[in-house]
This record gives C-alpha cells, structure tokens and sequence, in this order.
C-alpha cells in the first residue's frame, strides 16, 4: 500500500485536530445527549426506602416548611432503620428545634444535609453527622455525576449513608463519580410521609431518604433517564447510594483511550477504507458506525462502561473522507501524468477516454490483437547529405508533425521516431473494435499527405520525398518495457517485426503501403487492394501474402495484374510475362510489375524446384 506525503500530513492534522477537542472536552453536551439513552433499565434495591416530603403530605400535615417536631416524628418512626438521611436544610431554627435536637442525640445512624456554596460549607444548627448534597450540573441543563472532594469538613450525603451503614472503613477517591441512574423518577420503593406518620412499618436492615419530592420545594433535577420528568434530589441519593452499594459507578473512556482509537480509526478511514470502491467504503462506514453503537450497548450493559459515541464514528467519517479527497486528488494528478505522458503519442479522444477510464488502463505485459505501423523515407540517408543539420533538423521536424497529427487524429497511438522512420499502432492501451480501419485510413492519408508535402518542399528546394509504409494485424506484447530508472510504453512481438518487414518490401516493390493478409481479410470489403506476392520475409519461415493498399486504385490495371500473378503462381512464366508486360504497358514505370518479368525471366530459364508453392524468399529487410 503506498503511502504518500499528503496523506500523512493529513493524518496528523485529524490527530491533532481531535486531541484539541478530547482534551478541552469540547462538544460534551452532544456526546452526552448521545450516551443518555444508554441509562436505565436496572432495579432498585430493596432495603433503600424514599420518605417523601410529596404534596400529599404537605396538604394533610400542613404549610411547609414543617414544624421540627414533625421531623422528630418521623425520625422516631425510622429509627430502627441500619442508616437515616435527611436531605432537608436545616440551617436556620424553627419551631421546636429542641424537639428534633433531642431525637437526633439518641440516634447515630443519620446524616443531615449541608450544601457547599462558594466554597462555603453550610452546616445545620444541629451537631450530628452531615453529608453535603451538592451535584454536579451539565452545560445542558442535566444533573450526571458529584464530585467526590469538595470540602475537607463533609462528604457525599449518599457515601455518609454508606459508611454508616455498609462498610465504615469505605474510602473515597477525589475524583467525579458518574451516577448510574437505575431507571426513571419514581424506581425506588417510597412513602409519603404523612402515611408514615399513620402506619407502623418496620425498617430493620433498611436504608431510609428523607427528602422533598413535592415540585413547588424545587429540589429536583434533570437526570439522563427523565425523559422529560425532574428527578427529586432525594431519589438522586438513592441512586448514588445504590452505586455505592453495588460498585456499578459509569466509567467513561479516559481521553487517552479516546485519542489511541482515534489514531486507529483515522489509520484505517485514510489508508484503507477510503481506498475501497464508494458503495464498499460506505458499508463499511455504516457497519461501523452501527458496530460502534451496539458495542456501547452492550459495554454498557455488562460492565457500566460507556464507549466514546461521537469522537469515533466522527473521526472515521472525517479520515475516510480525507482519504477519498486524497486520492481524487492523487487520481487528478495521475491524469496529469497520463495526459503529459500520452499526449504526444495518443490523440485527444483516445486521452480522454484513458484519463476517465484511468481503473480500467492496464499498462505491462497484456497480450492482445493490434494493428501495428511502420513507415519510412525512401532514400532518406542521400536526402539528408544534401542538407545541412540545421535544414535536416526543420525537414524532419515538419514531416513527422504532419504524419504524427495525421496518425492521432485516427486514434492510433505513436510508439516511437527512429530518425526518418514512424513506428505506430491501434487497439492499445485501449480497445479500439476498427482499429483496422483506422490504420489504413491513415496510411491512405499520410501517402496522400506526403504528395501535398512534396510541392512545398519543392518550393523550398528542398529534395524529393516518398514514403513506404507496412500495415500487419496480429497478437503482440503490450506494456512497459525497459528498467524501473527508464522504460518505454511499446510493443514486441513477432506481428511488431512482419509489420516492419513489409514496410521494407514497398521499395523493391514500388508501392507506398503493403498490408498482410491478416490485416486484408479485416477489410478488404472497406479499401481497395492490389494482391502483389506470397513471400516469407528476412528472419521469418512462415509464408505470408501481401497486398498493396492502393491511394488510386486502376480497377483495369489491377485485373490485369491479377491475370498475370495467377499465370505466375501457375509457373507458366512465358504467359505471365506477357500479362506482366501488359499491365506494365497500362501503368508505365510500376516497379512490381518490372520484379515479376525479371521473375519469369529467370525462372524461365532455371525453373524451380518440384512443389514449388510460388513463395519468393526475400533475401533483404
């Protein structure tokens, strides 16, 4: 998997940019509206009992706030209870203070509320026990943990409860204790106090709150299991104090754990989801993300332990989408590389369609059918004595302009200029159905263009020029070729040489394009065709049949040449020589025509061996 700088610089602006926001626990009203549903559906216990201060009460035993003596009453009626809080402030006296003064002396199972206010502890008027009851409030308005330190003169009202009656020797660490609600308001077994008052229910072995639960004494509080309903302070105790009890406080992911998962996720969103196809890549944003949900289910549920709900899902999100920016923008620069790198070989259509379908271009070592073409200057090593290297240099610079814009304007692509000489082919890199097609035209124009050629250079006095050119369609070797410092996009191959071969024979043959019969039977419906010989060429055994592509075709020349080749394959050479003549005698000067009478000549006089096939070796290239 190559890795780039990009991606790593990137990498580390996502590191940096979430250890910021952990660490300064920014968006915390988001990731704990995220984690609240995870709340609830637990059970109270059964020996922690609510007295409630409840509206029913108030009504019956009369206005609030009580006599002292009501308190006293309702402490006598508890006080065989294992531990008594009373979460009611008595800062100030009242009525019948001694009454409650003188319960509180026999009892050493209670605790009395007091409240930190700017550091300030407030204590009640009366000397015995207290645990203060402050909470700890969210930015959004949502009551979740208390503090486990805030004065060196109280503790927690709920940890008081649980010293006294659990465990005496019970520590408590100076850190934030998130409480683990049990479920909604009204979970724990309560009574009103004014039933109190009236029954006689034991409390042996209990846990007893007293507390306020009317909504008028506006001691309540939004808690993660409302649900749109305040929880009274009281029951918040009896909460804390069944955590306590039962050791099941909410541990939340320390921002170390958060930042190395970050790290994690940031890892595989860049470097390997964001390389993945889209629709894989967002399935396996969706599976995820969903994973990361039921995980925090069930780390929940098992070990009251709340996995990060917001930082993660969001840094694989935010790492896969930089991955993919990153390798849009890789892929545009790769275009660009496409673009330099074929943009003088390949015309402008065919670019595009390898620029868009860049996934699909396979550069080394395919094997598939192309068109290959070779062309030449005829007699170019005498043109180029008569020239300086200044005129050569322009000569050869607007020539192979013309012929190179003349090949990509049919979809070919150039391989190479070996001085004077052109080597191109069709059908690569990519597919191209009449790839066949588009390197006759081409060679018809380039023969065409090089007559346009030749009265402008004629007007420069500069020397004639013909061309050959050789068409063979074949299987060849397609890729890149060369060392990892320097290579070539190119073809090798038997069909490559045999493309060259023919290029060679339009010499002695006097023509400007000959084609192999592979290339011929593709379409020799489309162009017009003068069979010329069957030949094995310089460096190959096998015979091959070559045609000449005519750019002006003589229907009657063609036939009587036709005429004369059958009499010649035939090895009546005397009448083919008359045939030859004939059609000689039609197109003055044609130079194959002038090959098969030398031919018939010889081999009118040393004919040649039994089984002879009419094959003609060709001795040079």
């Amino acid at each position: 998997m190559k890795i780039n700088s990009r991606a790593l610089l990137t990498l580390g602006i996502i590191i940096a940019l979430f250890a910021i926001l952990t660490y300064s626990n920014s968006f915390s009203q988001v990731k704990n509206s995220m984690t609240d549903g995870l709340y609830g559906g637990g059970k109270s216990l059964d020996n922690i009992i609510i007295v409630k201060i409840d509206d029913d009460s108030i009504n019956k035993i009369g206005r609030w706030p009580w006599d002292r003596d009501v308190f006293a009453q309702i402490l006598d009626k508890v006080k065989d209870a294992k531990a008594i809080g009373v979460d009611v402030s008595f800062f100030e006296p009242s009525n019948n203070d001694s009454s409650l003064e003188n319960k509180l002396k026999g009892m050493d199972n209670t605790i009395l509320a007091t409240e930190i206010n700017g550091n300030k502890l407030y204590k009640p008027i009366f000397d015995t026990e207290v645990g203060y009851v402050n909470f700890f409030t969210d930015s959004d308005g949502v009551t979740r943990s208390f503090e486990g330190r805030l004065s060196e003169e109280a503790e927690p009202f709920s940890f008081a409860l649980y010293k006294i009656g659990w465990d005496k020797n019970a520590k408590l660490n100076d850190k934030r204790y998130y409480i683990n609600f049990a479920g909604e308001p009204g979970t724990f077994n309560s009574i009103g106090a004014y039933e109190l008052l009236n029954s006689n229910i034991g409390f042996k072995d209990k846990f007893v709150l007293i507390g306020a639960t009317a909504p008028n004494l506006h001691d309540n509080y939004f808690v993660p299991t409302s649900n749109g309903i305040a929880m009274s302070g009281v029951e918040i105790h009896a909460n804390t104090l069944r955590n306590f009890i039962l050791n099941n406080f909410v541990k939340k992911e320390s921002n170390n754990m958060i930042m190395l998962f970050v790290i994690i996720f940031s890892l595989l969103g860049i470097f390997l989801i964001s390389r993945l196809k889209i629709y894989y890549a967002l399935l396996i944003l969706v599976l995820a993300i969903a994973a990361n949900f039921y995980l925090s289910i069930i780390f929940f549920s098992k070990f009251d332990y709340i996995i990060d709900l917001f930082f993660l899902p969001l840094a694989l999100l935010i790492s896969t989408g930089a991955g993919i920016g990153i390798n849009y923008m890789e892929e545009k620069k790769q275009n660009k590389f496409i673009t330099e790198a074929f943009g003088k070989y390949v015309s402008k259509d065919l670019l595009n369609e390898i620029v868009s379908k860049g996934l699909e271009l396979k550069l080394g070592g395919i094997k598939k059918e192309i068109t290959v073409f070779f062309s030449d200057i005829r007699g170019f090593t005498s043109i180029g004595e008569k020239l300086s290297p200044e005129e050569l240099v322009h000569f050869l610079n607007e020539y192979l302009s013309i012929m190179t814009k003349i090949i990509l304007k049919h979809k070919g692509t150039v391989d190479k200029f070996v001085g004077d000489a052109i080597m191109a082919f069709w059908n690569a890199p990519l597919e191209e159905r009449e790839h066949v097609k588009f390197a006759c035209e081409s060679a018809i124009e380039q023969s065409n263009a090089v007559k346009e050629l030749k009265k402008k250079f004629a007007e420069k006095n500069l020397p004639d020029i013909n061309i050959g050119c050789g068409i063979n369609t074949g299987e060849a070797i397609i890729g890149n070729m060369g060392s990892h410092e320097r290579f070539d996009y190119t073809a090798i191959g038997d069909n490559i040489n045999l493309a060259s071969r023919l290029e060679g024979l339009t010499k002695p043959y006097g023509v400007n394009i000959i084609v192999s019969e592979s290339t011929y039977e593709k379409v020799k419906n489309k162009f017009s065709f003068r069979r010329l010989d069957r030949v094995t060429v310089k460096g190959r055994k096998n015979a091959v049949k070559i045609y000449e592509l005519c750019t002006d075709y003589d229907e009657k020349f063609s036939v009587q040449f036709e005429k004369a080749l059958e009499l010649y394959f035939k090895m009546k050479f005397k009448e083919a020589k008359k045939d030859f003549e004939k059609a000689e005698e039609m197109k003055k000067g044609d130079k194959s025509c002038n090959l098969f009478i030398e031919r018939c000549d010889e081999f009118s006089k040393n004919p040649p061996a039994d089984g002879w096939d009419g094959v003609f070796e060709m001795k040079v290239k």
